[in-house]
């Protein structure tokens, strides 16, 4: 059976060493996403096309994440959680430098795709490594410590991404994006030790077992129904980071580089009831704080649904919602991820793969609704993401009833 190392003063370097390689490799994604999202109006300008049609390359990433992670969960139960790590990793670097000689976005939309697939096929062997070392509470614990490092990334990205932009020119966005991924190459290569043990590593994947390992997995109606109900709750967040740039810059005319500001202030949020579930989970289980978490959002999303329709809400009522539903994945993401994966041990990758692919097909599908109802106002926004939220406390609630 694979070792588990528990928390305690003997081993308390490894886990600080895995837990920031673990975060910086979750990382990617928010890079890839948030540094660039100041610059869709630039880039809308650039390519000659209105700025929706630039938004549809976030679309893209999510649904790109969901086709890398399908594959990578079970890839790295059978070839081992590095190696998969590695090679998605590399992908993810080659193809955000290729994005600087494009002219066209459709082209961007190709690169987004494949620059995705390896973000996702990396991303998803985070909680992966982390059910193989560790094992029930810990587990939630554990993630909630990746999240918080990693909610440096969202927090930094907005900043990192208006300097570059307002000194450099976009192209340099996608520069730096690559160079973030070679560097999380580099430190995986020779820091980051294989969690997967050695009897289960097979170096073969076939259809049987690809299908065996996900039908398990959805055999489970509570499984189900608290990926479903993760799903809705980080769709609404999605929805939020495909508009936040119009929210902000072109609807209350928010200077470009105040946008970090505000951007920021959510990730704060986040970080801080991350850092509070840390702290209660030790105590307190995972889904009753979950419960509290989707309540948090649950309020905050009708608020929004309401606001947006029976006035033109100001910039700080639309500020405080939007901060209060983006922290509330503080209490939500962790404990519904460590709920999930602590059900199937031997198909820790597969089970983790499940939650992201549900999770980023469900927020690219969700995301294209924003564009596609675009209207100029903020009612397809405070919709989506009221929608959103509900479908999440209900299927919750289901899980409460189901059976594993």
């Amino acid at each position: 059976m694979t070792k588990k190392f528990l928390i305690s003063r003997d081993n308390r370097f490894f886990i600080a060493q895995i837990t920031f390689l673990l975060a910086l490799l979750t990382s990617l994604s928010p890079f890839a996403t948030d540094t660039y999202i100041p610059a869709l109006p630039t880039m809308a300008k650039f390519f000659g096309e209105p700025i929706n049609m630039v938004e549809i390359s976030l679309t893209v990433y999510f649904i790109g994440v969901a086709v890398g992670q399908f594959f990578g969960g079970p890839l790295s139960d059978s070839f081992g959680r590095k190696t998969v790590a590695l090679t998605g990793v590399l992908l993810f670097s080659v193809s955000s430098l290729l994005a600087i000689f494009i002219t066209d976005v459709r082209i961007l939309w190709a690169l987004r795709f494949i620059q995705a697939i390896g973000g996702g096929g990396a991303s998803v062997v985070n909680m992966a490594f982390v059910r193989d070392w560790f094992e029930g509470k810990d587990v939630a614990r554990i993630s909630s410590l990746i999240s918080m490092i990693m909610m440096l990334a969202p927090l930094v990205a907005p900043v990192i991404g208006s300097f570059l932009l307002l000194s450099l020119g976009w192209k340099s966005i996608f520069i730096f994006m690559s160079a973030v991924a070679m560097l999380t190459f580099l430190l995986f290569i020779f820091f980051m030790p294989e969690s997967r043990h050695p009897q289960h590593i097979t170096h073969r994947l076939t259809a049987t077992q690809l299908i065996g390992s996900y039908s398990r997995i959805f055999s489970s109606p509570k499984a189900v129904f608290l990926v479903l109900a993760n799903s809705f709750a980080v769709s609404g967040m999605f929805v939020f980071l495909t508009g936040s740039s119009f929210l902000y810059i072109e609807y209350f005319k928010v200077d470009v580089s105040l946008f970090p500001v505000y951007f920021g202030a959510n990730i704060i949020m986040n970080v801080a009831l991350t850092f509070l579930n840390f702290r209660l989970v030790k105590t307190i289980e995972p889904a009753k704080i979950l419960h509290v978490g989707l309540l948090l959002q649950l309020v905050s999303g009708l608020v929004l649904f309401f606001a947006v329709r029976a006035a033109e809400p100001s910039l700080w009522l639309v500020f405080l919602l939007m901060v209060s539903f983006i922290g509330s994945l503080g209490l939500i993401f962790s404990n519904t991820v460590a709920l999930v994966i602590n059900q199937f041990h031997e198909i820790s990758g597969s089970a983790n793969a499940v939650i992201g692919v549900i999770r980023f097909a469900f927020s690219g599908a969700v995301g294209s609704l924003l564009a596609v109802f675009h209207s100029g106002d903020l009612i397809p926004m405070g919709t989506i993401m009221g929608i959103c939220t509900v479908l999440a406390y209900l299927l919750f609630t289901g899980s409460r009833f189901a059976r594993h």
